[in-house]
């Protein structure tokens, strides 16, 4: 017999339970019935934790399943029944105890989360699970949790799907209970549940696909405009940025520089690739009135460098262009361009940035531009026979000493086999999804990631791995320890430019492969241990990375004299750019 205890729900909902539970057993406690535990319990009811207690104490005491609240089951619950306890998260990195189940009485884990609640009225229930299965539960953030083969906590799509903590929270084809609380929820998540009880879980998936594109398309527009209009940014951000710009364009005219290279620094991988090759940067956020165009140019024209490189294109970096053409035809204008076609075209997220490269390709074709550099080998033969004056800049890391000298070579867990995954997002040529399958495929493997992705997690717990991290991103130097406390990091993207990871990886002495779509080790024996030429072939990147693991002392060897002379490759492909 399957027994369930329920505590504050409605006849309505328990009294359909035997359609999804079979063999039920079925007790109602009532508030008579209910004293008899309280009498037996140690703790007070003021205890900020006597509610999950008591749950836990009837779970405990009896065996079975307790439902603490007016919860609807929707979908059978009997396989769950094979676990020797479950509960689920409530948020992304809160677990809830209104449903918990235990297969047996006195289960051992329910017994050490008892005598922990006993122990403080200073941890929430979350912690005191992290503290008994030793798993840090705030920051798994909605995976499925399985410890010890035997204990499962649920992300909340199963148990409690309805958002009524404004944190978008979904129902699912996952989703087995309805928890229904006199709490209201937005008008959104109304229409997300009537259309769940008319139509079911896989048309409400369908829908909210839907509604998601809709939105991404209204957004995007709404963002052309604003661009267009100058209202894309922060006004006084871009005030505050163009007085910087002119100071330091002051600063240059008593060095008398020969050239001035513009970057947003906002985007860090493109200022981080400008540092490394150039000098003589001028950090400018944007341009979004004539005047501003005007000062800028006029004191371009007044320190009288030789050429003016714009390192990717802002909004207005056109306008400066076009004013400086004006203004003096002898200022030779070169651009550095940091993307690929495949990487800007045909989707909705890089709408604005496939309009850059089309005001780039005018700029051109125009002659406003003179030379079209970008660290895209294949771009510069493109580009060379739509008639540009082409150059193939070759992006490279060098870091400073005492940088490396801070970063501390050491693991997290050495009983683990430690692979990172950065930068990886939903979007398509991150490539996300296989390198989680490649790396699930690692025996006592564990994910690090920066930022965490959720979908990544809940994929990561579908296919039994562990993916942590941190949610948000962090500053250049913090990714370079993390990175280099890592057994092997990954980057097999489908689409690149010239990635910057991939080196800093190797850089910090961390193997990371890569994808088949740089010219980072073309033709050179690290082509066969550090790049996968069939991205989406999760096999692949499994091979590949025991592959890299087994023969580490080989590619650093071989890296080592790679990046030597790649290095002075760097240095000549910028010096020939700059002399065109």
């Amino acid at each position: 017999m399957n027994k369930v205890f329920v505590l504050n729900n409605i006849e309505k909902y328990y009294l359909k339970y035997d359609k999804y539970i079979s063999d039920i057993d079925l007790h109602i406690l009532t508030s008579d019935k209910l004293d008899k535990y309280k009498e037996e319990i140690k703790l007070k009811e003021g205890h900020p934790l006597y509610k999950d207690y008591l749950r836990l104490y009837i779970a405990y005491k009896e065996g079975g399943l307790v439902i603490d609240g007016k919860f609807e089951i929707k979908s059978s619950l009997d396989n769950f029944f094979k676990n020797d306890v479950f509960l689920g998260f409530e948020t992304e990195n809160t677990i809830a105890t209104n449903i918990i189940w235990s297969k047996s009485k006195e289960n051992l884990v329910i017994k050490k989360a008892l005598e922990e609640i006993e122990k403080t009225e200073e941890k929430d229930i979350t912690e005191i699970f992290s503290d008994v299965l030793n798993r840090n539960l705030t920051k798994t953030y909605n995976s499925l949790v399985v410890c010890n083969k035997s204990i499962y906590i649920y992300p909340y799509d199963y148990f409690y799907p309805i958002d009524y903590e404004r944190h978008g929270k979904n129902i699912s084809e996952s989703t087995k209970t309805i928890l229904h609380k006199d709490e209201n929820i937005s008008l959104y998540c109304k229409i997300k549940k009537k259309i769940y009880y008319k139509y079911g879980s896989y048309s409400l998936r369908y829908l909210l696909s839907l509604t998601d594109s809709i939105r991404n398309k209204i957004g995007a527009k709404r963002y052309i405009i604003k661009q267009q209009k100058g209202k894309f940014q922060d006004k006084r951000v871009i005030k505050d940025s163009v007085a910087e710009a002119y100071s330091i364009l002051c600063s240059y005219k008593e060095k008398s520089v020969e050239y001035v290279i513009f970057h947003n620094p906002r985007w860090m991988g493109v200022t981080s690739a400008t540092k490394e090759l150039f000098e003589n940067l001028v950090p400018l956020q944007g341009l979004i009135t004539n005047s501003q165009v005007n000062l800028i140019a006029k004191k371009i024209i007044e320190i009288k460098p030789k050429q003016v490189i714009f390192s990717a294109f802002e909004y207005g970096y056109d306008k400066l262009a076009r004013k400086i053409r004006s203004l003096d035809k002898s200022i030779k204008l070169k651009l550095f361009w940091h993307s690929s076609n495949s990487q800007i075209n045909g989707q909705l997220v890089d709408i604005m940035n496939w309009k850059t490269n089309l005001k780039v390709i005018n700029l051109c074709r125009e002659g406003i531009i003179d030379v079209f550099g970008t660290c895209k080998e294949s771009l510069v033969n493109f580009y060379k026979s739509q008639g540009f004056n082409t150059a193939f800049i070759k992006n490279t890391v060098r870091l400073d000493e005492d940088l490396k000298n801070n970063i501390v070579k050491k693991k997290r867990d050495d009983d683990k086999v430690q692979i990172g995954l950065y930068a990886a997002g939903m979007d398509w040529r991150k490539n996300m999804f296989n390198q989680i399958a490649g790396a699930s495929l690692i025996e006592n493997s564990v994910i690090d990631s920066v930022p965490l992705n959720f979908d990544g997690q809940v994929f990561a717990s579908k296919v039994n791995t562990t993916m942590q991290g941190l949610k948000k991103g962090v500053k250049r130097e913090e990714l370079l320890k993390r990175m280099a406390q890592n057994d092997i990091n990954l980057y097999v993207t489908f689409s690149e430019c010239s990635p910057m990871l991939p080196i800093e990886s190797m850089e910090v002495g961390t193997i990371c492969l890569t994808g088949d779509n740089h010219h980072y080790f073309k033709n050179t024996e690290l082509e066969k241990y550090l790049v996968v030429s069939r991205e989406d072939d999760v096999c692949s990147i499994r091979d590949k990375i025991k592959y890299a693991l087994e023969n580490k002392d080989i590619i650093f060897d071989l890296y080592n004299k790679w990046k030597s002379s790649y290095d002075n490759e760097s240095k000549e492909s910028v010096e020939a750019f700059l002399n065109m």
